[in-house]
């Protein structure tokens, strides 16, 4: 299925539907469809496959969704002010590395998928690139060399035009022809649990506690998506 149907589909939830429960299995839909069904196409040039993706989700002080993830980057009063929300299926750029957003401005809610881990196949080789030193000592050639540093992919997506036209980077629909696996989920990476109210000011009150946020909303595809297939 097409990503931005998927996501399409999340948007169209009922109140109601927007528990921790339902999120869990509503990103785990979303998840399969990224890590099976497509790629990040970088130019003519790369391929960005994900293998692991971590989800978040924050409604803002108005939204009727009282579910909160003040982690988020891209959410009214991080920086001090209210921000614009991002248009279905936009690619954002941060200092943990690239989120794919499905943020609601009708809801009031930000939500996106963290590329957590990836691996990256050059167009011009035909080839997986062996972005790490224990991926450059392994001849395996049948060996999909992944790399989880998420702020890596900054060498690879860049570059972003700025005269308004089509953008070169893109989400590309591809479904791969390995078994759709339902993906294993954990628990976020470094993430907190926050307590998060508002005073009637509308000034946000967070307060970072000691325990792991254990929302299991990270998920890791099990099977791989080999060259041979490409």
């Amino acid at each position: 299925m097409k990503l931005i149907t998927v996501l399409k589909d999340f948007s169209e939830m009922k109140l109601e539907e927007f528990t921790n429960e339902n999120l869990t299995n509503s990103f785990s839909n979303i998840a399969k469809t990224i890590l099976y069904d497509g790629y990040i196409r970088v130019r003519n040039d790369y391929r960005v496959y994900v293998k692991t993706v971590e989800f978040y989700f924050h409604a803002e002080n108005d939204s009727p969704i009282k579910v909160y993830d003040p982690i988020v980057y891209h959410r009214n009063g991080r920086l001090g002010r209210e921000v614009p929300y991002f248009p279905m299926l936009t690619l954002h750029a941060h200092m943990s590395g690239f989120d794919i957003t499905f943020e609601n401005p009708s809801l009031k809610y930000r939500a996106s998928a963290l590329i957590r881990e990836y691996a990256i196949y050059d167009e011009n080789a035909k080839t997986f690139i062996k972005t790490k030193e224990e991926h450059k000592k392994d001849s395996n050639k049948d060996k999909i060399p992944y790399d989880n540093r998420s702020t890596f992919l900054y060498d690879f997506i860049n570059g972003f035009p700025l005269t308004g036209g089509q953008n070169d980077i893109a989400w590309e629909d591809v479904a791969t022809p390995v078994s759709h696996l339902e993906p294993s989920s954990k628990r976020r990476v470094n993430v907190k649990k926050y307590s998060c109210t508002y005073k009637d000011t509308g000034e946000e009150v967070l307060k970072k506690l000691k325990e792991n946020d254990d929302r299991p909303w990270n998920f890791t595809r099990i099977n791989d998506v080999w060259p041979k297939v490409l």
